[in-house]
């Protein structure tokens, strides 16, 4: 299976795992299953550790890169249908990041991994 990681299970997986729920878990030590993550969510983190507000251990340029590697991550592109359709999404949720995250949830029809409730309000699969 091949799931979405949400930019905080991501941050946990790689630095919290005990956060991670139970099924989470389970999911994510899978080896068949594709974790994949949205380049929003690197941005997100760059964004957020440049304004201070996200601690990392080290620069995100290195940090993000080997955290992918070492949890078995694959990148996901950010392409034009999933910009667009971010963009025309209704105002149901406000964060560009996780409505990138959710966009691209929907085309690539997958389920995302995050406890962000309102991803279903888009007709988004969650596990949490």
């Amino acid at each position: 299976m091949r799931y979405l990681l949400d930019t905080h299970t991501f941050l946990w997986m790689a630095a919290e795992p005990a956060r991670l729920s139970e099924k989470i878990t389970g999911i994510v030590q899978v080896s068949e299953n594709r974790l994949l993550l949205s380049a929003a969510s690197g941005w997100e983190i760059a964004l957020l550790w440049h304004l201070k507000r996200l601690e990392l251990p080290d620069h995100p340029r290195r940090f993000i890169p080997e955290a992918l590697q070492r949890l078995s991550v694959i990148p996901l592109p950010i392409g034009f249908d999933a910009a667009i359709s971010a963009a025309t999404l209704p105002l149901v949720h406000r964060d560009p990041f996780d409505r990138i995250i959710i966009a691209e949830a929907l085309k690539e029809n997958v389920s995302v991994l995050t406890k962000d409730k309102m991803f279903t309000e888009y007709g988004a699969r969650t596990l949490w």
